[in-house]
């Protein structure tokens, strides 16, 4: 249960750039072809991109804990034959 789990988290974790990605293009279609954006370009372009980067950075730590954890699981078996 607990690895089947964890597979399914990281199903999620590896999916979340990618939405981030996706709702981050709809708010750039929204507010510039829409909408129209004001003065304050950067700070709607900035608005728009923070799902993606948002989502990126949470990734990032995940990532790198399961290729971790892969290689501490691969030295075990190893350790153990």
């Amino acid at each position: 249960m607990e690895k089947e789990m964890m597979e399914n988290f990281k199903k999620y974790a590896t999916l979340m750039p990618f939405v981030g990605l996706f709702v981050s293009l709809l708010l750039f279609v929204y507010f510039f072809g829409i909408t129209g954006v004001e003065e304050p370009i950067w700070g709607a372009a900035l608005y728009c991109s923070l799902p993606f980067l948002g989502y990126t950075i949470l990734y990032l730590p995940v990532c790198i804990y399961f290729k971790v954890s892969s290689k501490r699981s691969i030295q075990r078996n190893e350790e153990q034959v």
